[in-house]
């Protein structure tokens, strides 16, 4: 390499900074009595809990073996007591109260990018996170020099307990930024208050579980980190995926906002497929294929909410990006905004999601019976999903069209939810409601395809959800013929008697 070309590199990293919402979060963090206050609480918490199990083991007459062991549980209670409860919290509080209308701060006012703001806000709770991870840590080694621990334990448990932080920061964000009022944020305050005593008490039971089974033995099989390694992956996908949903939520209505959203969740989808077919190839069971296949089914019908909420007039700044190559025009077209494009991504997607479980079944048969019976299940849910989304489209464009958009996934909710209650509704009236009318037969009633067990009902659900779609594929024709048409790339105006240019 010459030495033009080494200077010009190292150059480049001068041009370098660092995050400045990292900058301004850890300045106001620094001048905040909250943070400074709870790390004093938490360094006191601490010191008077490794106080006392001293104190107490100088009275006992024999030398307790497990003193390490149980001074490293307390520790962890009260680390993860406090990084659960306290750094969620102060992050989601400052970005909500950022994404106040009456609060002009970086969110509106800024020319960073939607990236950088939410990876930015990510950051300082990961910053945050390992600051009190690194105020206990000395008490943590110090457990070492006792019995009843070993580093190993100590430092796998640290190490997914910060993950599970991290991920709670990013759920806090995604929250603190949907589009609801305040009322509502703090309701999803309470709930998040409340949902953090079931984490706490898992992540506590699994590090106690750890410490009985001997981790650092297990450190040496592969089976253990195959383990941690899927479990690890799994978390790290869903909080990519509320990573990339913040990002679409803070970008401009203008913004191509399905774009990122649509390209994460087909990646993962692919990635765990793969990770779902090699746990069926070692262990031979095809039952193993439905952790991707059910997961896969529910998101998918969040998205397909989320589909039909999209507007079909794109901006100009979106259609400035639309590729003039007939093909990548086609591919665009399924990954960019609007409902048309998105209808056809979850479909493809839950079509060969249908037809890939249904080959590594005939593969694989040592379960088929129980995945077989979920066949009819799958085909028909989905058939009415997407028959309430047309249905929901129709009644929006002909009767609610002055209306935003978000109102047909709305639409689509009701439509759902009335077909399942106006019959009970009415057999309550005619005092025939009972638990054997739920279980009966009920045509366009997705819920009622759960509680049937007679085969003969199931296919009747199934001819009549295919036929409902067929009907609003009919009918939807047109307008979906009209999207395809109208993605286009804007036309060039041509600049007429535009004055000669100076000489």
């Amino acid at each position: 390499m010459s030495r033009a070309s080494i200077k010009s590199h190292f150059t480049n990293w001068r041009e370098w900074e660092l995050n400045p919402i990292v900058i301004k979060e850890l300045r106001q963090a620094v001048r905040s009595w909250a943070v400074t206050g709870m790390l004093l609480l938490f360094l006191t918490v601490l010191f008077i809990t490794s106080l006392i199990f001293l104190v107490g083991q100088s009275f006992e007459v024999s030398e307790n073996i497990q003193l390490g062991g149980s001074m490293f549980s307390a520790f962890v209670v009260i680390l993860a007591g406090a990084s659960i409860f306290f750094i969620p919290l102060y992050v989601g509080v400052r970005v909500a109260a950022e994404r106040q209308e009456n609060n002009p701060d970086l969110l509106y006012v800024s020319s960073l990018s939607p990236f950088r703001i939410v990876l930015g806000k990510f950051l300082c709770g990961a910053y945050m996170a390992v600051l009190f991870f690194s105020a206990c840590m000395p008490f943590m080694a110090f457990t070492n020099l006792l019995r009843g621990v070993d580093l190993p334990t100590v430092f796998l448990v640290l190490a997914l307990l910060f993950l599970v932080v991290c991920a709670a920061n990013m759920v806090a964000i995604f929250l603190a930024c949907l589009p609801m009022s305040r009322p509502f944020k703090y309701l999803f305050v309470i709930y998040g208050i409340f949902q953090s005593f079931g984490i706490i008490s898992t992540l506590i039971g699994t590090s106690f579980l750890m410490m009985r089974s001997g981790v650092g033995a297990m450190m040496t099989g592969k089976d253990f980190w195959i383990g941690v390694a899927t479990g690890v992956g799994v978390g790290a996908a869903l909080t990519g995926l509320l990573f990339v949903l913040t990002v679409a939520l803070v970008s401009p209505p203008s913004a191509n906002r399905a774009l990122p959203v649509r390209i994460y969740l087909t990646a993962s989808w692919l990635a765990g497929g793969l990770l779902g077919f090699s746990w069926v190839a070692q262990t031979g069971d095809a039952s193993r294929m439905l952790a991707w296949t059910y997961p896969t089914f529910g998101v998918m019908m969040f998205a397909l909410l989320a589909t039909v909420s999209n507007a079909d007039q794109l901006s100009q700044r979106v259609r400035r990006t639309i590729p003039h190559a007939r093909w990548k025009r086609a591919l665009a077209f399924v990954f960019y905004n609007g409902a048309a494009g998105g209808l056809i991504w979850v479909a493809g997607i839950l079509v060969a999601t249908f037809l890939i479980t249904d080959e590594v079944v005939t593969a694989f048969p040592k379960s088929y019976a129980t995945t077989a019976a979920n066949e009819h299940w799958f085909a028909t849910t989905t058939a009415y999903a997407f028959a309430y989304a047309l249905s929901a489209l129709i009644i929006h464009r002909r009767f609610l069209s002055r209306r935003p958009p978000k109102l047909a996934g709305l639409l689509t909710v009701l439509l759902a939810g009335a077909w399942a209650i106006v019959p009970s509704i009415g057999l309550f009236f005619l005092n025939q409601l009972s638990w054997k009318s739920v279980e009966g037969l009920q045509l366009g009633n997705v819920f009622n395809v759960a509680f049937l067990r007679d085969d003969g009902q199931l296919l009747y659900h199934l001819y009549f959800a295919f036929s409902w779609l067929l009907v609003m594929l009919v009918i939807n024709a047109g307008w979906f013929m009209r999207q395809v048409r109208i993605f286009q790339p804007p036309v060039p105006v041509p600049v007429e008697n535009a004055p000669p240019a100076p000489k």
